[in-house]
């Protein structure tokens, strides 16, 4: 059986703190546990500083454990940022976020509906 956690939050730079916290409620080995951690805390800091809503506009962050899978979905209101995979220019701050979670997940992606959402699924090793 899967387990599901999803909680919604008001923009804030709290946020990921909180979304991490979601991360640790489940049952994950400890070097999938902080991947996951990484992985929500940089998705879910993208929503609250390129988001278009601004501060206390809705986010929602689902974790989904099935199998041997983690998969996640980070949402928030408007269009939000898109994501250009050029190199990064490592000399400027910021921009290294995204290619992060690609390096660290099988598969990730953008959906824009309305709102955006960045989905993510990162095998569990437990």
């Amino acid at each position: 059986m899967a387990e599901v956690i999803k909680e919604r939050f008001a923009a804030a730079p709290e946020v990921p703190r909180h979304a991490r916290a979601l991360v640790r409620r489940l049952n994950l080995d400890d070097s999938t546990r902080g991947t996951v951690e990484l992985i929500v805390s940089e998705l879910v800091t993208n929503a609250v500083v390129h988001g278009d809503s601004g501060r206390g506009a809705p986010l929602s962050v689902t974790l989904r454990r099935e199998g041997e899978c983690v998969h996640g979905k980070v949402c928030s209101q408007g269009d939000s940022f898109g994501w250009d995979p050029h190199e990064p220019d490592l000399l400027e701050p910021g921009g290294l976020g995204l290619q992060l979670v690609e390096s660290m997940t099988r598969d990730w992606g953008i959906e824009r509906n309305g709102c955006s959402c960045v989905w993510f699924e990162c095998p569990d090793s437990d």
